[in-house]
């Protein structure tokens, strides 16, 4: 009973500062909304309608959660190991790039081409974050330069293929692919709906993701983080476990690609990801590094993106407003991180004097 209510009180100290961070992000865009000659409050429930209000909105609103989901929980590894991994859009898109390249050139049976082509997302996800991790861990490289750098060396090649060789030969001249058989799509889970399989696939890699920290690589990757010191102290190879963070933390973006491709787009396009990169780590942060709750910081920022449009057509608030809302969340994010380091730095000073 006792560890219950420990675990308990230690959830709800992780959640609060996120709820806080909404609360006076929904309380300033509020403030604006009033300024500006609309009702806050019929406006929030507008935005709560376009994304719950019935079962085809709340199937987009998830529809939308699945890869900025699974990305930031990628993201948030990398975090717990002290590495800024904010190449989300790469990683996301090479997983794309080696899906598509399986499914449609791949002549094999289609119950191999599925798997073999979410290894080769996985695989493709891996290369990217293992090059990151080997350039810091033996050139101490810094991850968020390399990581940026290949986004754009992604993008770039996405924008090649598609208008290359990988150019869809009866797509009269359109920056895309052809579309993979329709054989190997995911299926809807609801008719009518684009909500598909990928649900459950993400479902799984969260529960795995809340397993992973309590074995012994987690408790690793974790202590690493913590402290490099520490870390070799304790017998744990420090270089070894960088490389390894990054690998896992690229091939889940991988696999949301993985899933984009399968369940909704079907072909490649150039700018695939959008900003699913940077939203990821907003939510990572958001969500404390916590499976749990970067499930519904996640949810929370798909809401936004699905209600924003009712917002706009019912009530005539301008769609920039789920920006600015987004933007305020980033900032009170942004600030408790900031707080907490100099709190654990003022504490370790306070040891050491």
């Amino acid at each position: 009973m006792n560890i219950i209510i420990k675990r308990s009180k230690t959830m709800a100290k992780q959640i609060w500062p996120s709820v806080l961070a909404i609360f006076f992000a929904l309380l300033l865009s509020g403030f604006l909304l009033f300024a500006t000659g609309h009702n806050p409050l019929r406006a929030y429930a507008r935005l709560f309608d376009g994304a719950f209000g019935n079962l085809n909105r709340f199937a987009e609103t998830l529809v939308k959660t699945i890869p900025i989901l699974i990305i930031a929980l990628g993201t948030s590894v990398a975090f717990k190991c002290k590495l800024w991994n904010i190449g989300g859009n790469g990683q996301y898109t090479v997983g794309a790039i080696a899906a598509v390249a399986v499914a449609v050139y791949v002549p094999l049976p289609y119950f191999i081409r599925i798997p073999l082509s979410l290894v080769a997302s996985i695989v493709a996800g891996m290369i990217i974050g293992g090059g990151v991790g080997l350039l810091r861990a033996k050139m101490n490289a810094n991850e968020v330069i390399t990581t940026l750098m290949f986004n754009y060396i992604i993008m770039y090649f996405l924008s090649w293929l598609v208008n290359g060789p990988m150019m869809d030969p009866e797509g009269f001249g359109f920056p895309q692919t052809q579309l993979i058989p329709d054989q190997m799509k995911l299926q809807s889970i609801i008719p009518g709906t684009r909500l598909h399989f990928g649900l459950f696939l993400a479902l799984i890699i969260v529960v795995v993701a809340f397993i992973f920290w309590k074995t012994r690589t987690g408790f690793r990757i974790s202590l690493v983080g913590e402290s490099h010191e520490v870390a070799q102290a304790s017998g744990v190879s420090v270089q070894k476990h960088i490389v390894l963070t990054m690998m896992i933390s690229a091939a889940l973006p991988a696999i949301a690609g993985w899933i984009d491709v399968f369940g909704i787009h079907g072909r490649l396009q150039e700018n695939l990801p959008g900003e699913l990169g940077t939203i990821a780590i907003v939510v990572a942060l958001l969500g404390g590094l916590n499976p749990i709750g970067i499930v519904f910081a996640s949810l929370f920022f798909s809401a936004l993106v699905v209600g924003g449009s009712t917002m706009q057509r019912f009530e005539g608030v301008p769609y920039s407003l789920v920006g600015i809302i987004q933007g305020l969340v980033i900032v009170f994010v942004i600030c408790r991180v900031v707080y907490e380091e100099f709190k654990e730095k003022r504490r370790v000073k306070q040891l050491v004097h």
